[in-house]
């Protein structure tokens, strides 16, 4: 982006240059709507610019977070530039939104005057030194887990470089590098209560500072979720316990009957029932990123070329290391209009899905990168989707990673158990925080009785805890968006039915189907969630009348 408003040697971190020009904007004319409309884009700049350093600075604390000058540099810029941005939009948006020639650019504009409103509504000058307390916890959180590792073998190994343990043939293998892992977690499950309950409780301040009934009700606005409200997610819950159980318990009793045991235990999971060796897709890190750009190059032209240049350009970080903090994001730099993939590959078969599916972040950020970046983050239901159907449509290039038809058919086969096995998943993360955040004076222990009743709920009755139960109770501390990202899953359950719907579309007309969804990733978040749905040939809609034939189709591919 070439800057017009903020000067070039502009000083992120000094309280004083941005407050300059914060006031700048606050204290210029604007005597008409064409005014206006060159005003909000250098609102745009200044938030574009400072946006970039808050997320490089971000990445360069969960690739190493270890680095103690990493955490000093995003800390200060939270704690000292974060304040002055927060209550300086506040005055912006309201400057705006009282404009009296604001509704001639309301073609242009209206999906951002429906956000800005939210914010005003919700802004409480109070929730600014909660929001960098709540920052503190967060990155703490990403320190507790970071610094998880086991000693294996004869090595130290990350979390992620354990999952290949459990697809080892070996029965007494995979089970002590379980109960190797369960005991490192179980370690730090103090230690994550703590840090849990203290962002609880923080959420729940600013969402009575912002006159919100509790956090549901804060979190429900703060995310514009205009669509749907709590009742359609509990809907959501009800479906799944319904229409998906009974394929997840299916797919139980196929797996006990493969491996000819009565009750599987948690390390019977991973392996493959037929005990054949583990997928070997990968060696490295930059193996994963040439063969998973060469399937893109295969889908779509414009797919690959957009890949090749995030491989040239060193902007995915892929190999599980030791203080890297866990899971994988898409994050965009703002200003330089590049995104940036971080994961962590161990060289399983999940490493390339999970490539897919960030590269298809990815892939909506190039598509969306000439707007006002107040419309590059699209909402999250629909953002997903852009990222679930490359992992669907992707698996026609399993060929690049494996040479037999068997192992093709193994990836294809564990990719669409995932699917149905990830629904209850989503709902039981989801109905959990519904949970949690309705009762605001629940204490660890109810925490974990909540979380077995949820569990226990969506149980298939094939999976033996016996002598192990104490994991359970604690398995909702690997769910790292519980944590980092409230109420951030649902999301997923919409996303992957919109996903199966892409991935249908593209079995009929590759082409058409790829055009389409480039072309509403291409909206950003300009137009509301149905609307972008439409856009892309699809249907926003999740509930039991769509879930069902949905979910029959990944039953009827998987059984082919």
């Amino acid at each position: 982006m070439e800057r017009k408003f903020v000067p070039a040697d502009f000083n992120v971190d000094s309280p004083e240059e941005v407050g300059k020009l914060y006031q700048q904007l606050l204290d210029e004319e604007l005597p008409d709507a064409k005014a206006l409309r060159t005003w909000v884009d250098k609102v745009n700049e200044l938030d574009t610019v400072l946006s970039e350093v808050s997320c490089r600075r971000y990445v360069a604390t969960t690739v190493n977070t270890a680095d103690k000058e990493a955490e000093k540099a995003y800390q200060d810029f939270v704690a000292n530039i974060g304040p002055i941005s927060a209550e300086c939009d506040d005055k912006i948006n309201k400057k705006l939104m009282s404009h009296p020639n604001k509704d001639e650019l309301k073609d242009e504009l209206g999906e951002l005057y429906k956000g800005l409103q939210v914010a005003i509504d919700l802004f409480s000058k109070d929730n600014i030194p909660l929001n960098v307390e709540l920052s503190k916890e967060i990155q703490e959180y990403q320190k507790i887990t970071g610094g998880m590792s086991v000693e294996f073998e004869g090595k130290t190994r990350t979390m992620p470089q354990m999952a290949k343990y459990f697809e080892k043939t070996d029965r007494a293998l995979r089970e002590s590098a379980w109960r190797a892992v369960q005991a490192r977690r179980m370690k730090d499950r103090e230690a994550l209560d703590e840090n849990f309950d203290r962002m609880f409780a923080i959420r729940n301040k600013i969402a009575k500072n912002s006159g919100c009934k509790d956090f549901i009700d804060y979190i429900y606005k703060a995310k514009c979720r205009f669509d749907y409200t709590p009742d359609d997610c509990y809907a959501f819950h009800e479906s799944v316990e319904k229409l998906v159980l009974p394929l997840v318990k299916e797919l139980g009793k196929r797996r006990a009957e493969q491996m000819k045991l009565e009750k599987l235990r948690p390390w019977d999971l991973a392996v493959d029932p037929l005990c054949r060796e583990p997928l070997k897709p990968f060696t490295s890190g930059s193996e994963l990123i040439d063969k998973v750009d060469s399937i893109f190059e295969e889908i779509h032209p414009q797919a690959g070329k957009w890949a090749r240049e995030m491989q040239a350009r060193n902007l995915i970080d892929a190999d599980s290391r030791i203080g890297k903090a866990p899971g994988g994001y898409q994050i965009d730099f703002e200003e330089t209009g590049d995104p940036f993939i971080f994961m962590n590959a161990a060289g399983t078969d999940g490493d390339i899905y999970t490539l897919l599916h960030e590269s298809g972040h990815s892939f909506h950020h190039y598509c969306r990168k000439k707007q006002l970046s107040c419309y590059h983050t699209a909402p999250a239901e629909f953002a997903e989707v852009a990222s679930m159907s490359m992992e669907l449509i992707g698996m026609q290039g399993l060929g690049k990673f494996y040479s037999s038809a068997e192992d093709i058919e193994r990836s294809r086969i564990g990719q669409l158990e995932g699917i149905i096995n990830l629904f209850p998943w989503i709902a039981s993360v989801d109905q959990f925080q519904h949970e949690l955040y309705s009762r605001p004076d629940h204490t660890a222990a109810d925490r974990e009785k909540i979380w077995l009743g949820i569990l226990d709920r969506y149980a298939t009755g094939m999976v033996d805890f016996t002598g192990i139960e104490d994991t359970r109770k604690a398995s909702w501390q690997r769910q790292l968006h519980i944590f980092e990202c409230p109420f951030y899953y649902i999301e997923y359950g919409i996303a992957q039915l919109g996903a199966i719907q892409v991935w249908k579309n593209y079995k009929e007309n590759p082409k058409k189907a790829i055009d389409d969804l480039f072309g509403a990733e291409a909206l950003g978040s300009s137009r509301p969630l149905p609307e972008l749905f439409a856009a892309a040939n699809i249907k926003f809609d999740f509930k039991a009348e769509t879930i069902e034939p949905l979910a029959q189709f990944i039953w009827d591919e998987l059984n082919a």
